[in-house]
């Protein structure tokens, strides 16, 4: 007893005080690290935890609200009405915009629609992006479609991805707090529209009615069921 006690304490005037000891090993499960997922039960959360973990250090880690109500980050649009909005277009602007496949990955050619289909798009659909396109481009950002009227991988139904109103935007980078989360808000505004955010397929799915639909549409809703049909 008294040769432990001595190995592990020195004498000071008289007084034991510790030494010091190298502390025991702290077991790995208990140490915070940035690289791996947080512990969060939902197996949706699990899954995009690595993805979103290197944005920022305030990317969220549970679906978000979005906030109402906040000044305009982008010039004010002439005549940024609903029926102005819904004008026909016959294709939209892609400066800012690119698109992705699983065939081809990034900046899939426009030209190449076997997989995320971009030339069936409703006119309503074509509007919207047309407008992301112009406020992206003046708030210097970009998004990237990586669904569109493409059949065969998505649910169906009247507004649906292979009737032309649905559009996937990739959610990398597009969080709470972000010019481009704002853009993707405003350019949604002046349509009927709802937005769900996928987190489990890593996109916003986004539906955009038409300019005579009457039913109801939630907006912006950013759950973590999947909407896409």
């Amino acid at each position: 007893m008294t040769a432990t006690f001595l190995m592990g304490c020195v004498l000071v005037t008289g007084t034991a005080a510790a030494s010091p000891v190298k502390p025991a090993a702290v077991p790995a499960t208990s140490l915070p690290d940035a690289a791996a997922p947080a512990a969060n039960p939902h197996p949706a959360y699990q899954r995009i935890a690595r993805k979103i973990a290197p944005l920022s250090p305030i990317t969220p880690a549970t679906p978000i609200t979005p906030a109402t109500r906040l000044p305009s980050i982008l010039a004010p649009h002439e005549g940024k009405d609903t029926a102005d909005a819904y004008a026909i277009r016959s294709d939209f602007g892609k400066s800012n915009l690119h698109k992705w496949s699983s065939v081809h990955g990034m900046d899939t050619s426009w030209d190449d629609n076997e997989v995320t289909d971009t030339v069936h798009l409703q006119s309503s659909t074509i509007a919207f992006l047309d407008t992301l396109n112009a406020d992206a481009r003046a708030a210097g950002v970009s998004f990237v479609i990586t669904g569109g009227a493409e059949r065969g991988y998505h649910a169906h139904g009247m507004y649906s991805h292979e009737n032309g109103y649905k559009i996937d935007i990739s959610d990398d980078g597009v969080y709470a707090g972000t010019t481009a989360y704002r853009v993707l808000l405003e350019a949604l505004a002046p349509y009927k529209y709802h937005l769900s955010h996928e987190w489990n397929n890593n996109h916003f799915d986004i539906t955009i009615y038409p300019a005579d639909y009457t039913g109801s549409y939630a907006g912006a809703s950013h759950g973590i069921e999947d909407d896409d049909e």
